[in-house]
This record gives C-alpha cells, sequence and structure tokens, in this order.
C-alpha cells in the first residue's frame, strides 16, 4: 500500500519534499478533471517557491494552460514519484498558487506506471532521457526485443493478457484520493508465479507475481540487487504460459515486504505501447 504523508504530522517531510522540488527543478505534472466532458488537460511546471508556514506552493503557469481556479488539481512529480490533490488559490500573470495540499502520496512502481493510463499521457517520453539513460544501450543489445504494442501481439497473447490485465478506471486519481482506496492493480487469488529475465545478465527467474496491471508489475525477490532501479527487463510468461512475444518492462522501485527485509517487492514499469 503507497505511504501517506499528511501536513498535520509530516511538516519536516514536507519541507524536505518540496525543497527537492525546488532546487531540483523538476518537471511538475498538474491536471484537472473537467466534470461535464471527463477530459485532462495535462500542463507542465515548476515550483518557484513555498512556504509550509503559510501554506502556500508557488509555481510558474504556462502560456497554453488553461486552468479553472473552480476545480480541484492533482500534481505528480517525478522527482520522488509522489502525487497530491489540492485547490488553486491565485492566478495572476505567468503564476498561479496552490494550497499546500492536507496530504502527499508516495507511488509504487506499478502505480506510477498506471498514472499513464489515468491521464492519457505517456510519462516515459517525459523523463526517458533523464531517468533511463541507459535503454539507448539496452535496446542497442543484439538479443534485446523491441517492445510490441499490444495490437502487434499474437492472439493467444491478446486473449491471455486482456484476461489477466484489469480495466484501470479513468475516475481513478479520483479513488486515489478517496478515504477508502479501491486499488486499480489486480492481486491475484490464488498464487502466481511469472517468468522474469534480466537484461543486465539475462537469467531467467521463475518469482513469485505480487501485483499486476496494464501498466505495469510486482514481484517478490530475496535478492534485490538482482533488479537494480532503472534496469531493463522481460516478462516471458505467466505460471505455464509462455507469451509468443515478451513483456517488456523498466525497474522503477524496490520495497522490502515488512520490517524483516528478507523479501523485496520489486515495482517495474511496461514499457510496450
Amino acid at each position: 500500500r503507497m505511504r501517506v504523508i499528511k501536513s498535520d504530522t509530516g511538516f519536516l517531510a514536507y519541507q524536505k519534499i518540496f525543497k527537492q522540488l525546488q532546487l531540483s527543478g523538476s518537471v511538475l505534472l498538474f491536471w484537472q478533471l473537467d466534470p461535464d466532458s471527463g477530459r485532462r488537460q495535462v500542463s507542465e511546471s515548476t515550483l518557484r517557491s513555498y512556504n509550509i508556514h503559510s501554506g502556500f506552493l508557488y509555481l510558474e503557469l504556462p502560456r497554453e494552460s488553461r486552468i479553472n481556479r473552480g476545480l480541484p488539481i492533482y500534481c505528480y512529480a517525478e522527482e520522488g514519484q509522489f502525487i497530491f490533490k489540492t485547490n488553486i488559490h491565485a492566478i495572476k500573470g505567468n503564476n498561479f498558487t496552490l494550497e499546500v495540499p492536507p496530504e502527499v502520496k508516495l507511488l509504487e512502481g506499478s502505480e506510477v506506471s498506471g498514472i499513464k493510463a489515468q491521464i492519457g499521457v505517456d510519462l516515459s517520453n517525459i523523463w526517458l532521457v533523464k531517468r533511463f539513460q541507459s535503454e539507448a544501450e539496452v535496446a542497442a543489445d543484439p538479443n534485446y526485443l523491441k517492445a510490441r504494442s499490444m495490437a502487434e501481439r499474437s492472439s493467444r497473447d491478446q486473449n491471455f493478457l486482456n484476461t489477466e490485465f484489469e480495466n484501470i478506471s479513468l475516475e481513478e486519481e479520483e479513488r486515489m484520493f478517496a478515504d477508502k482506496r479501491e486499488s486499480p492493480r489486480t492481486r491475484p487469488k490464488v498464487e502466481k508465479w511469472v517468468k522474469v529475465k534480466s537484461l543486465l545478465n539475462h537469467q531467467v527467474n521463475l518469482l513469485k507475481l505480487f501485483d499486476l496491471s496494464r501498466g505495469g508489475m510486482s514481484f517478490i525477490v530475496i535478492n534485490p540487487l538482482l533488479f537494480p532501479k532503472g534496469s531493463a527487463v522481460e516478462v516471458l510468461g505467466f505460471d505455464e504460459f509462455n507469451l509468443d512475444d515478451p513483456l517488456s518492462g523498466m525497474v522503477m522501485s524496490q520495497r522490502p515486504i515488512d520490517e524483516t527485509q528478507i523479501e523485496f517487492k520489486i515495482g517495474i514499469k511496461f514499457t510496450d505501447d
């Protein structure tokens, strides 16, 4: 389950999060959900300054952006992989001011990949150079199979994957901020195994599946060094089913399952179209 930091109890954490966001100059995606059409206009900005004491975040307003002061706004930061929902306080010239959100949610790797489906934007293109500088080297490997779109896959693969994948709601960001969040990921009802190959050493591992969505998945390992963050992987199959064409992915996160830190959950984002 994603980690939640609340403004009333996590003041120091808030200071650290927004200080790093400002110093790094990282891209901050923001969007609003039109209640009538259900459409989203996604824009990019940067955090110019902030004041946690007064309760405001100050951002640059892109020229092409049209925001509605009366609607809530959603923001996603690649730096730290977190998302928050808040309200617009003021719009003036090339700047707009947001209220400090009541809570910030830190995302798992599979949840990050789910943002792509939720807002209709391919985040991998935005941060490809910054985050995945080794991807070009991986693609140059003669043993590397270029990712295929679902439409290009065999009917056998399509039938299997469409059965395994869940449907992700367009209103998932609203459910993300509900008191009782309905997970966009599918947890297997019975123990399921996945065949994963690391493109660092081309070793194939049979691992326990933790969760699965159209955007990504996570699995359990004992040695997280086998799947370093940013490394490329291929999913070859599930249980006894071998895919005709592997699913390509990128490791986004590593987190211990519990305090014993014996088993780790590896979150990957699918890089197929």
